[in-house]
């Protein structure tokens, strides 16, 4: 079985004014840091993975932290063989404030005897 886990700590604050220009992309070299984020601001994670083995990476149910996933994750390959690994990404936005722990865990989310 295998299983990772993936925390980014981070931190949305209401503040007055318009989002940074673009939209930032985090990676697992971002995991543990702290993030400051507007309210409302988008950001992407994107980390290694292959669903075509069934893992795929998913908010675990004990994150607190104050952002929403939107939208489902997306899959790009690394190739064009069949089955090839690739880049798995996840895009949220951020809450209207507070601070928390994002946790991400890379899992098969059909074998229910193993928690997220």
């Amino acid at each position: 079985m295998i299983k990772k886990i993936l925390f980014i700590s981070l931190l949305a604050w209401v503040i007055a004014g318009c989002a940074a220009a673009g939209t930032r992309t985090l990676t697992a070299q971002d995991a543990g840091k702290t993030v400051n984020l507007k309210a409302g601001e988008t950001f992407k994670v994107t980390l290694d993975g292959n669903p075509t083995t069934g893992y795929v990476w998913e908010v675990a149910a004990d994150s607190n932290a104050p952002v929403t996933q939107v939208g489902e994750w997306e899959f790009k390959a690394d190739s064009d063989a069949v089955g090839a690994g690739g880049k798995l990404t996840l895009t949220f936005q951020a809450g209207q404030g507070g601070q928390g722990a994002l946790k991400l865990v890379y899992h098969r989310p059909f074998e229910a005897q193993t928690p997220p």
